[in-house]
């Protein structure tokens, strides 16, 4: 696949102390053509550089998974020196590349407690899953972090929204904060905006997917899946961000149809102790993206709260405006 070998277009500063680094990254193919490896390397140069805790990864694995996927996980997770979760390849793929979950164990001391989904379709398990999950016990927090590597597929909008409602069900559930992120394949309400001249030039397979016509038969973007993750109290939180703790300032897209398409949602106490964000170029079709957490801020936020009363961790502690809001003006049929 002929992919642009791009430098990093942000420079990322090292992590501050008691602070957590989040990356999201889509490995497009894996980072490998054929026997070429130039751009996983590139892409696990910028993950050295910028040393993430964790790395939610989406087109992860190798074209002959029954040959070389072991290898190519352990190879990924020695090369950074962190622990590999393998999820499910994500249904309607039309490769055999999984979700992923890299979790630096070695120097934070954190344990992974919990994996998920289930995927043994002999005892009742489904494959069926977009996406793959880690329940962290970090310490000095009181509560789990859940961790939720997702990649929506690209050719069915109602498949997108199954796949996100299934998952806003299970997160529901979930005791704990939560954060989501990866390649959502879908526009969020928070920016870039984009006009319908752009939507009318998207590919054939997007338009389809990432549109719907409005009143006046003009395509507008399709936000149902945004939508979605926000009514099970999660926030898109780089849109969140003030500008000046993002890099770039401006909301742009991360992948070539044109969309910020990775992204990653998150209960609202981690929006709270959110301190930057990065969009970097790496060995892919995307950007990579960066969220910085301060582990300190979140242990305030948390104390904030009465833990015994059973309270729902995921709900919006007060309303917060979404910057660079796109209204939904769609027509009720």
């Amino acid at each position: 696949m002929d992919v642009d070998l791009r430098p990093a277009t942000a420079a990322v500063p090292a992590v501050a102390d008691g602070t957590f680094r989040i990356a999201l990254i889509n490995w497009c193919y894996g980072g490998v053509d054929g026997g070429a490896d130039r751009r996983w390397q590139q892409t696990v140069d910028v993950l050295r550089a910028t040393g993430p805790h964790v790395v939610l990864c989406q087109e992860f694995g190798v074209p002959q998974p029954a040959l070389r996927q072991s290898r190519y996980v352990q190879r990924t997770s020695n090369a950074l020196g962190m622990q590999a979760v393998l999820g499910p390849v994500p249904p309607g793929a039309r490769s055999a590349l999984h979700t992923a979950i890299l979790v630096d164990t070695r120097t934070t001391g954190w344990r992974v407690t919990d994996t998920g989904p289930y995927t043994h379709t002999r005892f009742g398990g489904t494959q069926a899953a977009s996406w793959c999950v880690v329940e962290l016990d970090i310490p000095g927090l009181p509560l789990p972090l859940h961790c939720v590597s997702v990649h929506l597929p690209a050719r069915s909008a109602v498949d997108q929204l199954s796949q996100a409602q299934m998952l806003a069900a299970l997160i529901a559930a979930m005791e704990g904060l939560v954060l989501v992120g990866g390649d959502i394949n879908t526009y969020p309400r928070g920016g870039p905006p984009v006009t319908t001249d752009e939507l009318e030039c998207l590919p054939p397979h997007l338009r389809v997917t990432r549109c719907w016509t409005g009143a006046d038969g003009r395509l507008q973007a399709n936000h149902d899946v945004d939508d979605v993750f926000v009514r099970a109290g999660l926030l898109d939180i780089a849109a969140h961000l003030p500008a000046d703790r993002r890099t770039p300032p401006k909301l742009r897209a991360t992948g070539k149809g044109g969309a910020r398409v990775d992204r990653a949602y998150g209960s609202p106490e981690l929006l709270t102790a959110a301190t930057g964000y990065w969009q970097v170029g790496i060995g892919s079709d995307h950007d990579g993206v960066i969220y910085d957490i301060s582990s300190t801020t979140l242990r305030r936020a948390l104390a904030g709260d009465e833990l015994s009363d059973h309270r729902d961790h995921r709900r919006p502690m007060t309303p917060l405006p979404v910057r660079d809001h796109q209204p939904d003006t769609r027509s009720p049929l």
